[in-house]
């Protein structure tokens, strides 16, 4: 546990070495993963703390596979309205697991200052920016951050032509996620929406983009006022009749506000002109978690997709099944970094070891 506190050789010889970053090297540039202090609470704590060097470890295990596998890009990832057992979505799902990998490489790299780390990193970013086409799609989308992240600690390994080179392909992911908005859809008004603001705010303030910005900030406040009620429950939940697409709709929300709120600009504090704000839908769960309440999910969902995947056996959505408390642990990690009191919530089969998120969310 620990205390809250308020490919390769080919890129290595064009590019040079990563620096390694020693236990007292200076904190990475961040502009959308750690502030300057929350590096330095988080590096303080993997080196004097069990919990905290435990929670690092999962990252640390999965840069170090990394190390020694090769970039997979694809062209497209596909994956929205396809089955589970549709083949292309397969070939993209096991693509995209790439984007954690980077994620884990760059954290690697900012915390445990390892050069080889950087240098895997910059190897993945600039495969996956030399191959991949973005197209507006924000569920295919939504794992970019996690890369966004991992370029935000590296950005100073790339030489100048090559960081204009990842900058101007993030910048065409965000413009193709807005042009992608059909105002008149419910897809503007529901999770696909969430993942489109989660996406784009993430090159916004990682760029920076200050026009880009502004435009998230604005659009991310219209959209909290017509997919959050009053009660806590979402446009999603009354639509899908799911907890599962509750959580899925408010997950990328609250990963903007992360981003934002390390720019100063506070979106999870929004309140809505009907009093809804993220805290209470994210706090409308609990009653879910703890056993007081249960739910059935997708038995009056407005999606005839949601019965077809579900006929198909995909193990994510079983019409009529009890929702699963744990799968909203993620949530809660990383809210706790606005209302700290999320962390306390008790989830069943208790808290297990804690989590990589949670760790960075103690710290702010």
């Amino acid at each position: 546990m620990f205390l809250r506190y308020t490919g390769g050789l080919f890129f290595a010889l064009v590019l040079g070495a990563a620096p390694a970053r020693g236990a007292e090297s200076e904190p990475p540039r961040s502009r959308i993963t750690f502030t300057a202090s929350q590096f330095e609470k988080l590096r303080q704590a993997i080196q004097s703390d069990a919990g905290a060097a435990g929670a690092f470890d999962s990252v640390k295990k999965l840069a170090d596979k990394s190390l020694g596998e090769t970039p997979n890009p694809i062209r497209r990832i596909v994956s929205e309205g396809r089955l589970h057992t549709d083949p292309e979505k397969k070939k993209s799902l096991a693509a995209r697991r790439d984007l954690f990998k980077i994620e884990a490489l760059g954290l690697a790299y900012a915390l445990a200052g390892k050069a080889s780390y950087g240098e895997k990193t910059r190897d993945y970013i600039l495969a996956w920016a030399g191959v991949y086409e973005p197209d507006g799609n924000p569920i295919n989308e939504t794992e970019f951050p996690r890369l966004m992240k991992a370029y935000d600690l590296t950005r100073t390994l790339f030489p100048g032509a090559r960081r204009s080179e990842v900058e101007a392909w993030l910048r065409r992911m965000s413009e193709r996620q807005k042009a992608g908005i059909r105002p008149t859809s419910t897809t503007s008004k529901n999770n696909h929406h969430s993942h489109r603001l989660k996406i784009a705010g993430h090159v916004a303030f990682l760029l920076p983009d200050p026009d880009l910005i502004r435009w998230v900030v604005d659009d991310a406040r219209r959209h909290l006022e017509v997919n959050l009620n009053p009660d806590g429950s979402t446009f999603d939940f009354h639509q899908r009749d799911a907890l599962h697409y509750h959580v899925y709709d408010l997950l990328p929300l609250v990963e903007l506000a992360i981003a934002a709120d390390k720019n100063k600009i506070d979106l999870y504090g929004y309140t809505t002109r009907q009093q809804a704000t993220l805290e209470k839908s994210i706090a409308f769960l609990i009653l879910y978690i703890t056993g007081k309440k249960e739910h059935r999910e997708f038995v009056r969902s407005m999606a005839k997709f949601d019965a077809e995947r579900s006929g198909a056996e995909d193990p994510s959505i079983r019409v009529g099944e009890k929702w699963d408390p744990r799968k909203a642990k993620l949530l809660f990690d990383l809210a706790g970094y606005f209302t700290p009191s999320f962390h306390q919530v008790k989830f069943p089969d208790g808290d297990g070891l804690p989590s990589f998120d949670r760790l960075v969310a103690t710290y702010r």
